[in-house]
C-alpha cells in the first residue's frame, strides 16, 4: 500500500479508475503553459506603473525560482502518489483527509471560476484589441463598434459561454483528443508569438520608430502629449530602482507562473508520470519565464519606458487609443500593418482559451477523485468506458463555470484576480506538507522515489521550504495589496467560507458513508486505484 503497487479490491468500489495513461511529457509542458497564461503579460505590464522603481523582469525571475521549488515539490509528491485528482490525493494521505478536501475544494472552486473568466480575458486581451486596432488601421467603424461591444456585459458573457461550451465538448471527447487540439493550437500560437517578439525587437533597435507609428495612428504629437499629461499629473516617469517595490510586484507574475503545478490533476493519465510530471511542470515554468521576461524587456525597449509608464497611468479616454495599452497592442502599433495586427493578436486568441481548458481539467479531475474516494456522489467518479473521461464531472464543471461567468459579467461582486489568495494559501499548505512529509509518513517517504538526498540532506523538505517562503509572501501581499484587488471583502469572505465548507464536507461525507457501512478512513491508507 505504501509503495502504491497493489490495492485490496474491497477497499474501493472497483478495480480500475477507468482513466488511461495517454498524456506525454510535451503534452504536460503545453498544459503548464496553458495554465500559466503567457498573455497575462498584458495586465502585468499595465500594473507596473503602480510600483515605482520596480523591475518587473527581476520580479519575474525571482518568482520563477520560487515557483520551480513549488513545481519540484509537486512533482515529487506525484512520484509517490501518481493518480489523478491534484493535491487532494497526496494531502489527504500525508496530512489528513479533511485538509486534502479543503485545499482541493478551494482550488476547484476558483479553477471553475477561471474556466468562465478566461472567456472574459479572451474578450478583453484578444478579441477587443484585435477588432479595435483593425478598426483604427482600416478606418472601419463596424470593427471598432464590434471591439467595443465585446467588452460589454453581454459581449463578455457570449465570449465566455463559447469557451465553456467548446472545452466541455472537447474534454468530453477525451484527453488524447484534447491534447491533439491543444498541441496544434499552441504551435501556431508560438509562431505568432515569435513574430511579435521580432517586431518588438526590431522596434527596440530603432529600425522602427514607435513614436512615429503611434503618432501616425493616433494623431500628430500624441506620443509626447501623453508623456506631458502624465508628468503634469505627477506620475514619476523616471523612478529610481526599488528592491522593495520589485519584491511587492512579484504578486503579478505569480498569478501566472505558479499554476503549472496543476498538471498533477491528471497524473493518473500521464505516461511515465514521475519523469514526465517533472519535465512538464518545470519545463513550462522555465519556458514561460523566458517568454514573460522577453516580452517585458522588449516592450520597454520598443515603446520607451517613460511612454509606457505614462500611457498606463492615464485613463483610456485621454490616450487617444480605443483600447488599453496591452503588450500586443504596442506590437500591433509598431507593426503598422493590419496583417501583422492579426498575427500579433492571434497568439493571444489561441493561448488564452487553454487557460480555461486547463482549469476545466483540474476541476473535473478533482471532483472525479472525490467521487472515487466516496466524498462525493458516485457519479462524479464515473468514467466513460469508451472515451475514458469523467463525463459527469466535466458537465458539473461547465455548468458551474457558466454560473460564475454570469456573476462576473452582470455584477460587480468579484474581480478578475479574486482567486489568487485562495490559490496561494492552498499552495502554501502543500509546500508545508512537503516539509513535514518525511516526519509524518516516514516509512512511505523512505521507500518512495521522493526520498532523494544530497549527502545526508533530504531534498524535498529543503525545496518545499524555499517554496513556502515565496508563498507566505504572496499570501501576505494578496491580503494587503489594494492595487492587486484580490482583497475585496467579498473575496476574503468567499475564500474563508470555502475552506470551512471543505472541512465540513469531509466530516459530513464521513458520517453519511459510515451510515452506509463504508469506512472512508480505510481508503486513505492507500492511494486510489489505477
Amino acid at each position: 500500500m505504501e509503495s502504491g503497487t497493489s490495492q485490496p479490491v474491497a477497499t474501493f468500489t472497483r478495480r480500475s479508475s477507468g482513466l488511461v495513461r495517454q498524456v506525454s511529457a510535451l503534452d504536460t509542458v503545453f498544459y503548464g503553459l496553458g495554465q500559466i497564461g503567457i498573455p497575462y503579460v498584458s495586465f502585468i505590464t499595465v500594473a507596473w506603473v503602480a510600483y515605482p522603481g520596480a523591475s518587473m523582469e527581476l520580479a519575474t525571475l525571482i518568482t520563477v525560482i520560487g515557483a520551480l521549488a513549488l513545481g519540484i515539490t509537486y512533482a515529487l509528491f506525484t512520484s509517490v502518489y501518481p493518480r489523478s485528482g491534484g493535491e487532494y490525493v497526496f494531502l489527504s494521505r500525508i496530512l489528513h483527509p479533511s485538509i486534502g478536501m479543503a485545499v482541493s475544494l478551494i482550488n476547484t472552486f476558483w479553477e471553475i471560476f477561471y474556466v468562465g473568466i478566461n472567456g472574459v480575458f479572451w474578450a478583453l486581451f484578444g478579441w477587443s484589441p484585435l477588432l479595435l486596432m483593425l478598426g483604427l488601421q482600416l478606418h472601419s467603424s463596424m470593427l471598432t463598434n464590434a471591439g467595443s461591444w465585446i467588452t460589454s456585459p453581454w459581449g463578455l458573457f457570449v465570449c465566455g459561454s463559447a469557451l465553456v461550451l467548446f472545452f466541455g465538448v472537447i474534454l468530453h471527447r477525451g484527453m488524447k483528443f484534447y491534447f491533439r487540439v491543444q498541441k496544434w493550437s499552441m504551435w501556431v500560437a508560438f509562431a505568432c508569438l515569435l513574430v511579435t517578439v521580432i517586431v518588438l525587437a526590431i522596434t527596440a533597435t530603432g529600425r522602427i520608430d514607435f513614436a512615429h507609428q503611434f503618432n501616425g495612428l493616433v494623431g500628430a504629437g500624441a506620443y509626447q502629449r501623453i508623456i506631458h499629461q502624465a508628468a503634469t499629473a505627477h506620475t514619476d516617469l523616471a523612478p529610481s530602482f526599488s528592491m522593495g517595490n520589485t519584491l511587492t510586484f512579484m504578486i503579478w507574475p505569480a498569478f501566472a507562473v505558479l499554476f503549472a503545478v496543476f498538471a498533477v490533476s491528471f497524473a493518473g493519465e500521464i505516461k511515465r508520470a514521475s519523469r514526465n510530471m517533472f519535465i512538464g511542470i518545470t519545463g513550462a515554468m522555465l519556458a514561460s519565464g523566458v517568454a514573460l521576461v522577453a516580452l517585458m524587456f522588449l516592450t520597454h525597449s520598443a515603446v520607451g519606458t517613460r511612454f509606457e509608464l505614462a500611457i498606463t497611468s492615464l485613463p483610456t479616454a485621454k490616450t487617444g487609443l480605443p483600447t488599453m495599452p496591452w503588450a500586443n497592442v504596442f506590437a500591433a502599433i509598431a507593426g503598422g500593418s493590419p496583417v501583422l495586427t492579426v498575427i500579433i493578436n492571434l497568439w493571444v486568441l489561441l493561448l488564452i482559451p487553454y487557460a480555461a481548458g486547463t482549469a476545466a481539467i483540474y476541476a473535473s479531475r478533482a471532483m472525479f477523485a472525490w467521487g472515487l474516494d466516496g466524498l462525493g456522489p458516485n457519479r462524479l467518479g464515473a468514467v466513460s468506458d469508451r472515451l475514458h473521461t469523467p463525463g459527469f464531472a466535466i458537465f458539473v464543471t461547465c455548468v458551474l463555470a457558466e454560473a460564475w461567468l454570469c456573476v462576473y459579467a452582470f455584477t460587480s461582486l468579484v474581480t478578475i484576480l479574486s482567486g489568487l489568495l485562495g490559490f496561494a494559501v492552498a499552495f502554501l499548505i502543500t509546500a508545508l506538507a512537503g516539509i513535514v512529509f518525511p516526519i509524518r509518513r516516514r516509512e512511505v517517504f523512505e521507500t518512495s522515489p521522493a526520498a532523494i538526498r544530497l549527502g545526508s540532506v533530504r531534498i524535498l523538505p529543503v525545496i518545499a521550504s524555499i517554496a513556502s517562503v515565496l508563498l507566505a509572501f504572496i499570501v501576505y501581499r494578496a491580503i494587503v495589496d489594494k492595487t492587486y484587488g484580490a482583497n475585496t471583502a467579498f473575496s476574503l469572505w468567499v475564500n474563508l467560507v470555502v475552506f470551512v465548507v471543505g472541512f465540513a464536507w469531509y466530516y459530513g461525507a464521513q458520517r453519511i458513508r459510515r451510515s452506509q457501512g463504508i469506512d472512508l478512513a480505510a481508503r486513505y491508507k492507500e492511494i486510489p486505484v489505477e
